[in-house]
């Protein structure tokens, strides 16, 4: 009866975690719109985009733009940082540029088992995923360092 009541107790205290963590999330939502996945969204849900072409254009405009905004704040946190922690930066991201490669490699393989159409806009949104996670780590980052400014 114990280990019931043990289980009940931990339920009901994971509960109220989650509900008390739902607003904080919905905030967050909010209050930090990507703009280039709501634009992303918008080209790939117009009808004029419907076909493989247009959907692999929106993805192309959508990696080109996380990248520009990757590079910006990657080059705004070198600015802001101590030289150490910029040092480190720097090899994080040759790091990540590695993986990013390494990455894409093993996609395209991937992908190129697979036979249809509907794979190449698969394999061009996971390329803007990766770019997409980057820049708003990154993003994250420089909002880190205007906490104190």
């Amino acid at each position: 009866m114990r280990i019931w009541h043990f289980r009940r107790e931990s339920l009901a205290t994971a509960l109220i975690c989650l509900l008390a963590a739902m607003p904080t999330a919905a905030l967050a939502d909010s209050t930090l719109k990507d703009p280039t996945g709501e634009a992303l969204d918008r080209c790939l849900n117009d009808a004029a985009n419907a076909s493989t072409s247009g959907q692999t254009d929106c993805e192309a405009t959508a990696s080109n733009d996380y990248d520009r905004r990757m590079n910006a704040a990657y080059a705004t946190l070198l600015g802001k940082l101590p030289r150490q922690a910029a040092q480190k930066l720097r090899l994080s991201q040759r790091a990540w540029l590695a993986f990013r490669d390494a990455e894409a490699k093993a996609r395209d393989a991937l992908y190129e088992t697979r036979q249809g159409t509907m794979y190449v806009p698969m394999q061009a949104s996971d390329s803007t995923d990766a770019i997409r996670d980057r820049a708003l780590q990154l993003e994250g980052y420089v909002r880190v360092m205007a906490i104190d400014e």
